[in-house]
Order: structure tokens, then C-alpha cells, then sequence
């Protein structure tokens, strides 16, 4: 379905290009992703539903230096050490990796131009949000589209979100997948 529709977009950009008519714009979609299930759903979901000929998409990872989540206890309590040059040097490379290895090659095959950034950012939901919209605004996005990670109620409203932060203050629009 999303192949066929796909098609008459190129039709109809190949019509209007003949008529004289103005083509579709070229749009810019930023898609925030991890390493979750719910990203890898939000970017095809992206890629099938929301992409057309001639979009560019943003990939865009937060990396949090400093700090790392060690441990998520049954009480919903992360642990977390200090992290040391090295370690932040192989959280890095294990995002560019993952990220060239699970988004690129999807991109690549589909002949779809792409833009990969890994950002290294202190940071709490709030920030990854601010981040994320600050990026939305420098790269004119015309959407920004979001995996709502499922948290539960207590760990909700103590760590936030980023994607609630975004909702509330990204002035691009905010596609919002529950894919969880």
C-alpha cells in the first residue's frame, strides 16, 4: 500500500513538473531514535507512510556523557556509575555502529538521502526534548516524528519524558508513534 502510494506521488511530481505546475516541496523529517523496538517502528513507519520522493531524512541520537544506566532495579531505581574517556569513546562508537547498521543500509537501498547525527549532550528527558527541538528548528523539519516509550505512571512523572517535551514545545510538528 505504502509502494503503491509512493508511485502516485512520483506520478503526480512527474505531472505537475510537465504541466508547468510547481512540484511538491522537498521536506526535511527529523526522526529521534535509540535503540529500541518503538524507534525502529517510528522510522519505518516514517520511511512507508510519511516519506516522499525527494525528502531528506535526519537521524538524531542523544548520547548522555558522564553517566551510564547500569542496573534497573524491580522498584524502577536505575543505578548508574561515572563514566571514564574510554567507556564514552565505546558508547559512541557502539551508537555510530548500531545506527549505520540498523538505519543506513534501509536508507541506502531505497536511495533515500539521509543525514546521521550522534550528539553527546548532558542530559535529563527535559534537555533530550530541547535538544531535539532545537535540531527541528536548525534543519527546518516539517515533522518530527517520535516513538512514545512506555514508562509507567510513577517513573512518568519523576523522570519525564522527552517526548512530552517535545509535544509541548517543539514548533515543528510532532508525529507521536505508540508502538510499545
Amino acid at each position: 500500500e505504502s509502494k503503491l502510494a509512493r508511485e502516485e506521488q512520483q506520478q503526480l511530481r512527474a505531472h505537475s513538473l510537465s504541466d508547468g505546475m510547481d512540484p511538491l516541496p522537498l521536506r526535511h523529517l527529523l526522526v529521534p531514535v535509540d535503540e529500541s523496538k518503538a524507534s525502529k517502528e517510528a522510522f519505518k513507519w516514517t520511511l512507508d507512510n510519511l516519506y516522499r520522493q525527494g525528502d531528506s531524512i535526519h537521524l538524531f541520537h542523544v548520547i548522555s556523557p558522564g553517566q551510564r544506566v547500569i542496573i534497573n532495579t524491580d522498584l524502577g531505581i536505575d543505578e548508574v556509575i561515572p563514566d571514564d574517556g574510554e567507556n564514552a569513546r565505546k558508547v559512541e562508537a557502539h551508537a555510530k555502529e548500531y545506527l549505520t547498521s540498523t538505519y543506513v543500509p534501509v536508507l541506502d537501498e531505497k536511495q533515500i538521502p539521509y543525514q546521521v547525527e550522534i550528539v553527546s549532550f548532558s542530559t535529563d528527558n527535559d534537555s533530550i526534548g530541547s535538544i531535539i527541538c532545537k535540531r527541528a528548528e536548525q534543519v527546518n523539519a516539517s515533522a518530527v516524528i517520535m516513538a512514545k516509550h512506555t514508562k509507567g505512571m510513577i517513573k512518568e512523572f519523576i523522570v519525564g519524558s522527552a517526548t512530552n517535551y517535545c509535544t509541548r514545545n517543539c514548533r515543528s510538528p510532532v508525529l507521536v508513534m505508540h508502538c510499545d
